[in-house]
């Protein structure tokens, strides 16, 4: 191994140290531009109008009422849905602004940041988020998580607040696949344990699946070129392309084959949280913060608002 000289070392030291000083100089500008970015937007929308519930109902509200601190299962990889903005670290989308609405509910202030911060986000994966709501990681999930028949049996769903279906993506240049029909043969990129594998299995039985760890993990693989297609939800798939609209192409609404109602799942029996967060849903659909949460994250991103906003499904 060749040895530096003093001065040699001194000077290669001091070169490192700038090199990080310059790379830390420019994450931090890359931070202020984009805190500058989403105050402006934030600005442009308003703040939101809610206020603390007046009474909070027993068991798991209470809990996190007196514990100080509510714990949101969130995706982090899916932009417009749930993304941790890897410059600010905040986590982005309307996912997001449904747990900091809940949040405000029930504190009647959101905070994320510090040692009296009342809301926490948790990276949360289709394949992870039952397990989390049932051992406690989470309080609840809010995940493009959809309340299907056979999960209102297993778990209690407040919601929906939002309403979306199944569609199909594929490269940009991709002229051969323009329906579901045409996957048949096709290999198709679903995230594991996502209800959107066994809806593409029913819609079209000759699709061929390959399950990834995740949505980003799907979107790069049809980058790369590595699957055909990916399928799920039409609200995450437009998410990628407004990250990359020349690498990536949805397919037309007219495709999409599922009804997709999010809703903010919780461990089954909590009843009294599930009416609280549907009587929130009503609240902020009527007192337009619905609006403004959308208008931070898919409206800004150019998608029109939907003819109906969701209503609670009060099963």
């Amino acid at each position: 191994m060749r040895t530096l000289k003093k001065g040699a070392a001194r000077k290669a030291a001091i070169a490192a140290v700038a090199a990080v000083a310059m790379s830390l100089a420019a994450c931090s500008g890359e931070a202020s531009q984009e805190q500058e970015k989403d105050d402006e937007l934030q600005e442009s929308v308003g703040a939101y109008s809610l206020e603390a519930a007046a009474e909070l109902p027993a068991g798991l509200i209470s809990d996190i009422k007196e514990r100080g601190v509510l714990v949101v299962g969130s995706k982090f990889d899916q932009p417009l849905i749930g993304q941790k903005d890897t410059a600010t670290g905040k986590i982005e989308g309307f996912d997001a602004e449904m747990g900091r609405l809940i949040a405000q509910y029930i504190f009647g202030t959101v905070d994320e940041e510090g040692d009296d911060a009342n809301l926490k986000f948790v990276e949360t994966t289709s394949q992870n988020r039952e397990t989390y709501i049932n051992d406690g990681t989470v309080d609840m999930v809010i995940a493009s998580y959809s309340m299907y028949p056979e999960r209102l049996t297993q778990f209690e769903f407040g919601g929906p607040y939002f309403n979306t279906g199944q569609n199909v993506m594929v490269a940009a240049d991709n002229t051969d696949i323009n329906s579901v029909a045409d996957l048949a043969g096709k290999d198709v990129c679903i995230a594991e344990g996502s209800g959107s594998i066994g809806n593409l299995e029913k819609e079209n039985p000759e699709a061929k699946i390959t399950p990834l760890v995740d949505y980003g993990a799907c979107a790069q693989a049809l980058e790369n070129g590595q699957t055909d297609a990916v399928s799920t939800d039409e609200t995450i798939l437009y998410g990628f392309t407004v990250d990359k609209p020349d690498a990536f192409r949805v397919l037309d609404s007219a495709n999409i084959f599922t009804d997709e109602p999010y809703g903010v799942g919780m461990k089954l029996g909590e009843t009294d949280a599930r009416e609280f967060i549907n009587t929130m849903i009503d609240e902020i659909t009527a007192n337009g913060d619905w609006q403004k949460a959308f208008d931070l994250t898919f409206g800004a991103a150019g998608m029109p608002t939907p003819a109906e906003l969701p209503v609670p499904n009060r099963y």
